[in-house]
């Protein structure tokens, strides 16, 4: 029997973050999510990881006495103590494919992302839990935070360049495309490589305002349009598998404090 007292850190806009609560709430485990914010949280979470040297990140899930660091453990420990269908079982060596394939492509495109969203004003206020009239007055907080966000993940913030790292994201969609082949899921059933590839879409046009409620300026600066046009058949694939296996959401990512 699972434990009721999983504590999930994670960051509202993020896709790893998206799949680990993805998992937990489809193998019905309860959990505290505890919203992470980038900078200011920095020193919370080296605490709560037991002050590691290096690079510390989201989404860590705190379950029966285990630090589950990245999304990766936390879907094996969902799948193993959780209820329902499994998402891994023992398509482990496939699905880990999809994860190694996808990592390489989100992590190219993160840069891109980032850079439009610190030129984006509108984008930069919606991060801020601050009245309105305030947020404008917040601005360069929230770009040093980004800067430094980006500095964290060695990025690249050079747009141009940014756009021509984005490239990995096109190649493991055209192998979305192919090894879908028409189906709606990639291993004949709904699995964790199918949740997996859904995230990648999220850097590329996210999904709906019914399971992720973000505002206008943020959806701009996280969408790429001549990705998303050459892609829209897998937009309208990922949006399916969220209709047939995703709860909806009512929470916003200034609501749940997201700041990058």
């Amino acid at each position: 029997m699972a434990s009721p007292q999983l504590q999930l850190y994670s960051l509202f806009l993020s896709p790893w973050s998206e799949r680990a609560r993805w998992v937990l709430e489809h193998h019905e485990l309860p959990y505290r999510k505890v919203e992470h914010i980038p900078f200011l949280g920095e020193g919370r979470l080296r605490r709560v990881l037991g002050n590691p040297a290096g690079r510390v990140t989201v989404p860590v899930l705190i379950a029966d006495g285990q630090v589950l660091k990245d999304s990766w453990e936390i879907a094996l420990y969902a799948d193993r103590v959780g209820h329902g269908a499994p998402l891994i079982g023992d398509a482990q060596a496939d699905v880990r494919r999809w994860h190694d394939l996808t990592e390489r492509a989100m992590s190219a495109g993160r840069a891109l992302i980032i850079s439009r969203s610190i030129a984006s004003d509108e984008a930069l206020d919606e991060t801020m839990v601050a009245p309105r009239f305030v947020r404008p007055l917040l601005r360069p907080i929230g770009r040093y935070a980004m800067r430094w966000f980006a500095r964290k993940y060695a990025l690249d913030l050079d747009t141009a360049r940014a756009a021509a790292a984005a490239q990995p994201v096109h190649e493991a969609l055209e192998q979305l495309r192919r090894e879908l082949g028409g189906s709606e899921y990639l291993l004949g059933r709904f699995s964790y490589a199918d949740i997996i590839a859904a995230s990648l879409l999220q850097g590329v046009a996210p999904v709906s305002d019914r399971y992720l409620r973000i505002g206008p300026g943020t959806r701009r600066a996280w969408t790429q349009t001549e990705l998303a046009a050459r892609h829209a058949d897998l937009i309208a694939w990922r949006d399916r598998l969220y209709e047939k296996h995703r709860r909806a959401r009512p929470e916003s990512a200034t609501a749940a404090g997201a700041a990058a």
